[in-house]
């Protein structure tokens, strides 16, 4: 029996992720505060997002939190599972007080899926 090669890893661009997936990067100059800023329906279920591995927030209410921003680039998850009715979560950002931005935004009255997970690259 002949033995199967091993699949090789391979690496690309961080640009090029982002455009193909369609991924956010927010870049935050220096000096410059990110807050993370959620607003939620009824949860029965936690959300959590997460900032260069580390849970930032895990709440079942609206919530909004400033980020240490480390420099590169980071991830910043989020997750959303929803169990009650009339559901619906908002998910953005803002940097130092400019004009706050959505990440996502869905709910059960647009008819959207009840479980979301995405993410964006936080750039300094």
């Amino acid at each position: 029996m002949a033995k199967t090669a091993k699949p090789q890893a391979t690496t690309t661009t961080l640009s090029a992720v982002t455009a193909s997936a369609q991924i956010p990067v927010i870049v935050v100059p220096p000096g410059g505060t990110l807050t993370i800023i959620v607003d939620v329906g009824p949860m029965a279920i936690p959300y959590t997002v997460a900032y260069a591995g580390h849970t930032l927030i895990k709440s079942l209410v609206d919530r909004a939190e400033d980020v240490l921003v480390q420099q590169g680039d980071r991830v910043l998850g989020w997750a959303f599972a929803h169990a009650v009715k009339g559901w619906q979560h908002t998910i953005g950002y803002q940097i130092d007080n400019d004009q706050p931005q959505v990440l996502e935004r869905m709910s059960e009255a647009n008819k959207d899926r009840d479980h979301s997970v995405g993410m964006a690259v936080v750039r300094r």
